[in-house]
């Protein structure tokens, strides 16, 4: 019998997403702490991987207030995963101190 592990990793872009206002530029988000997301065993069977990329809005205190897939994986199952996981992120507040600002969440579901 041959086991299979997945790696879920959580990559952090370094930059914010093209803010909706064109006045003061946002404050960069550089680093974050999120959880990495669980794996399920019923998902071996069909061997689920691929890469989710998630817009996370991000408030003043490094908060996520919500978030979108902005590429998908090609599995539902592997979206809302990241989805949920994307949720419990926590960055460095924001160095403008004010508006919530867009960023990226990028989640690479690998098999081993």
């Amino acid at each position: 019998m041959i086991i299979r592990s997945i790696a879920a990793i959580a990559l952090i872009s370094l930059s914010t997403i093209n803010p909706a206002s064109a006045a003061a530029p946002a404050g960069r988000l550089n680093n974050a702490d999120c959880d990495v997301p669980n794996y399920r065993t019923s998902w071996q069977d069909e061997e689920l991987s691929g890469n989710v990329k998630l817009a996370v809005l991000v408030d003043a205190k490094g908060n996520v207030q919500e978030t979108k897939v902005i590429s998908s994986s090609g599995s539902l199952a592997l979206d809302k995963a990241s989805q949920r996981a994307s949720t419990s992120c926590k960055f460095k507040p924001a160095s403008n101190g004010a508006e919530p600002v867009w960023a990226q969440v990028q989640y690479n579901w690998v098999l081993n």
